[in-house]
């Protein structure tokens, strides 16, 4: 029994390892690159790959910039619907480029942009924008978190602490960590949408061995 459960811990961390993780995944360059081993045939990979993006993107024959098959290669411009907080809906908009050969593989996005689904909204921004952004109101409302729990801890504030104390009430639901992953929310969706295709078309590739 105890050499099962030594194999099913193994098989479980080598299915932990090979997934890509959202929060290993960096954006704000506007381009990441995930590599894994396989050693399916190439030109099988490149097949695989192929009709698994035919069959999980949309608009597939719109969106090729080439494909090559001599040298295992496709590169597309895939707009990837999300929702992007709980009001708006939003596109990641990048170039994503898959390239495999004998012993590997690897899935690029290159010129990572979050472009908005309405014209009403701002239309396109980077993914390093997206980051900065929420990351400035991320810091703004932890610096208000902050001021808030040293108000409430005062033997006497004044009357204008008062009103600030009222107004920051909403706080005593949050801790720090909180109030960060909530107002960054465009750049983790982002950092969710590439793990997802990575991850799904990696699973695939490896059930197709």
């Amino acid at each position: 029994m105890k050499k099962y459960a030594i194999i099913f811990f193994l098989i479980c961390v080598n299915s932990a390892f090979a997934q890509v993780i959202p929060d290993s995944i960096d954006l704000r360059s506007n381009s990441y690159c995930a590599v894994f081993d396989n050693t399916t045939p190439a030109r099988d990979k490149y097949l695989i790959a192929k009709k698994w993006f035919a069959s999980n993107l949309q608009n597939y024959r719109d969106i090729i910039v080439s494909e090559d098959a001599r040298n295992c290669k496709i590169v597309l411009k895939p707009l990837v619907l999300y929702k992007a907080d709980s009001y708006s809906r939003c596109y990641l908009s990048t170039e994503l480029t898959f390239e495999c050969d004998r012993n590997k593989f690897c899935v690029k996005f290159d010129k990572v942009k979050r472009r908005a689904a309405f014209s009403t909204m701002a239309n396109i921004e980077s993914a390093d924008t997206v980051y900065q952004q929420s990351k400035l109101t991320a810091d703004i409302e932890i610096n208000k978190f902050h001021r808030y729990k040293m108000l409430k801890a005062k033997d006497a504030p004044t009357p204008d602490e008062l009103k600030e104390i009222r107004s920051c009430a909403y706080l005593d639901n949050y801790t720090e960590d909180a109030l960060r992953k909530e107002n960054m929310v465009y750049y983790h969706e982002l950092q969710n949408i590439v793990a997802e295709i990575v991850n799904k078309l990696k699973m695939t590739i490896d059930e197709n061995k």
